[in-house]
């Protein structure tokens, strides 16, 4: 093949001539019209292939832009289908809970009812016992009342006829020789009248035991509907005991006649001041006996009253009539401050008892623990008193008793209260009976709010509850 150039350098586009020799020989000759034609044909496909690459890259583009979108858009679907899914779980949730929630506000109103049925029958028993009780109680306490008012005017008549007799006796004992049948009538007399006083002093017996029966039915009557009674009921019960001990009070005041002796022995010059030392004795025996009977060991509670020896024996008055062993007015004052300082009255206003005196289960590890005094709940910040007249010997924290008032009431008496929210009083301070000292609160080694109330005797735990009980014989007008 052989290109022949014609004409080089005259045009831009030559003549182009272009030898074939394969078997024969040809001639392509290229003339510039044909050429400019090749390049514009040439340049157009260069540019519609550009065109169509450009166009195929954008293309590709535009397609994996719309993939990624669909595929964002799945995403999001299943997004949003997951937290429908999740919504409907809380739903059907929400939906059981308030039915839960609906079953259990019907099954409370239903105990509701029946605990309100329950506390209506109870209120309604407590109510008829208490009325049969009091009406019961009422009726033998004035039955026994005129036992004791006829018994008393009998004594009364007879103590009248005996010095009488005693009278007449002395009258005609300067003549008695001339005198025995009359003598022999006063004689009569006198056996008749000492048959009236053994009878009247049996009756006299037969009303203290009476006397004695009643009261033990009354504090059986108190420990069998003390949770009926507690703590509304037991003002009622305090004030009917109360009226029996003052009218057995008034009944043992009275003392008993002397039995009627006739002898040549010249009188006693003192009869009146044996009978009364021999009365102030057996108050002393009986105050004795009385704190006692509330389980307080009285030896350590009032060793001042010299009653505490074990003796016996009969009663011989000395030749000198000596009265050493008389009530002096040292122990009658003793006597009058123990009672003064007893904590007899109750802390708060209005409570419950939640855990008594003596060995119990620790309320945190549930581990057997001695108790030393007794909780009483009541609403939060109620107000706490002092129950006897005393000082103030510690206001502040004490370990798990939280914050704490101790008072000391003499005699050996000291009373504790614990948990308090907040305390009003200091040391050294002067308190009366029933004297707010506090607030009722949970501090320290609390449950819940109450207080914790402890008696101290001799720094020895006293159980309360025995001398609540004791404020039932010792009424407050006698403090």
């Amino acid at each position: 093949m052989v290109t022949e150039l014609l004409g080089r350098g005259k045009r831009s586009f030559p003549e182009i001539c272009i030898n074939l020799r394969l078997n024969g020989r040809s001639q392509i000759v290229l003339t510039p019209a044909a050429q400019i034609s090749a390049v514009t044909i040439a340049l157009v496909v260069c540019g519609a292939l550009l065109y169509l690459f450009i166009g195929r890259i954008s293309y590709d583009r535009l397609i994996a832009d719309k993939e990624a979108a669909l595929v964002g858009a799945e995403t999001a679907n299943l997004d949003l289908q997951d937290a429908v899914t999740k919504l409907q779980d809380e739903l059907v949730a929400e939906m059981r809970d308030r039915d839960l929630a609906e079953a259990r506000s019907a099954a409370l109103a239903g105990e509701a009812d029946s605990l309100r049925a329950h506390l209506s029958a109870a209120e309604a028993a407590r109510q008829l016992v208490s009325d049969e009780a009091s009406n019961a109680t009422s009726a033998r306490v004035d039955q026994l009342t005129q036992v004791l008012n006829q018994t008393r005017q009998e004594l009364r008549r007879v103590e009248a006829q005996r010095t009488a007799l005693a009278a007449r006796l002395s009258r005609i004992g300067t003549d008695a020789r001339g005198r025995h049948g009359h003598a022999g009538q006063i004689t009569a007399e006198l056996d008749a009248i000492t048959r009236k006083l053994r009878q009247a002093n049996t009756d006299r017996d037969r009303a203290i035991i009476e006397r004695d029966r009643l009261r033990a039915r009354l504090v059986e009557f108190e420990q069998r509907h003390s949770q009926i009674f507690q703590p509304l009921g037991i003002a009622r019960m305090v004030r009917l005991a109360g009226i029996v001990a003052d009218d057995l009070q008034r009944f043992d005041a009275e003392p008993s006649p002397p039995s009627l002796l006739i002898s040549d022995a010249p009188p006693d010059p003192q009869p009146e001041a044996h009978r009364m030392a021999e009365i102030g004795r057996r108050a002393v025996a009986e105050f004795q006996s009385l704190l006692g009977s509330t389980g307080l060991n009285v030896q350590r509670l009032f060793p001042r009253l010299g009653q505490n020896h074990p003796e016996g024996g009969p009663f011989i008055p000395p030749p000198n009539r000596d009265q050493s062993d008389a009530i002096t007015s040292e122990q009658i004052e003793a006597m009058r401050s123990l009672v003064k300082s007893l904590p007899l009255a109750v802390p708060l206003d209005q409570y419950q008892l939640e855990s008594r005196f003596g060995p119990r289960r620790d309320p945190f590890n549930r581990r057997v623990s001695f108790h030393t005094g007794i909780d009483l709940s009541a609403p939060y910040m109620s107000p706490v008193y002092a129950t006897a007249p005393g000082t103030v010997i510690y206001a502040g924290y004490w370990s798990d008793y939280g914050k704490v008032v101790e008072i000391d009431h003499g005699n050996g008496i000291a009373t504790v209260y614990g948990h308090l929210h907040r305390y009003i009083v200091s040391e050294g301070q002067k308190v009366d009976e029933r004297e707010p000292i506090g607030f009722l609160g949970s501090t320290g080694r609390s449950s819940g709010p109450h207080v914790h109330y402890e008696i101290r005797v001799n720094e020895e735990p006293q159980d309360p509850e025995k001398f609540l009980g004791l404020s039932r014989v010792i009424p407050a007008a006698n403090r």
